[in-house]
């Protein structure tokens, strides 16, 4: 696929339906578990069916995706699992995947979301706004930091 990315080639949207879901737990499994070595019951987290999720198709390729769990008692929320395919990258779907889950938290009445991503993303994250956070995890053997938007 070539390196030009028209805006008309890339539709992120609501992913529906088992056939939608399919296509992010095939892009989750490329990204997490086989490029990153994130074992898969960690992948699996069991947090799918509480969340909203969005599907990234490039030409109708399954390219990238990202899920919003709002918290039950508060007007936060928490974006994760964002992955773009690795032929895709450097094109701006993350960047596009993550606007369009801000702005579904927006819709819910969220002011603020939270993601905890990789350690050499966090310059990624604070151009769009991120700040930091203590603490840290780990996804495997991959150092994970907290980080914070307000809406």
């Amino acid at each position: 696929m070539d390196d030009k990315c028209r805006p008309e080639d890339l539709i992120i949207r609501e992913a529906k339906g088992l056939a939608d879901m399919q296509r992010i737990h095939l892009i989750r499994r490329t990204v997490f578990v086989e490029e990153q070595g994130i074992p898969q019951e960690l992948e699996e987290d069991g947090c799918d069916e509480a969340a909203f999720h969005v599907i990234g198709l490039m030409r109708g390729i399954p390219a990238a995706t990202g899920r919003l769990i709002a918290d039950a008692d508060e007007d936060s929320g928490t974006l994760a699992r964002i992955a773009v395919m690795p032929a895709f990258r450097g094109r701006g779907l993350g960047k596009r995947t993550i606007f369009f889950l801000e702005d579904r938290a927006r819709v819910l009445g969220l002011s603020r979301v939270e993601l905890h991503p990789h350690a050499y993303l966090k310059g990624f994250y604070c151009r769009l706004g991120y700040e930091s956070m203590s603490g840290t995890d780990f996804a495997g053997t991959l150092r994970l930091i907290r980080m914070f938007k307000v809406l």
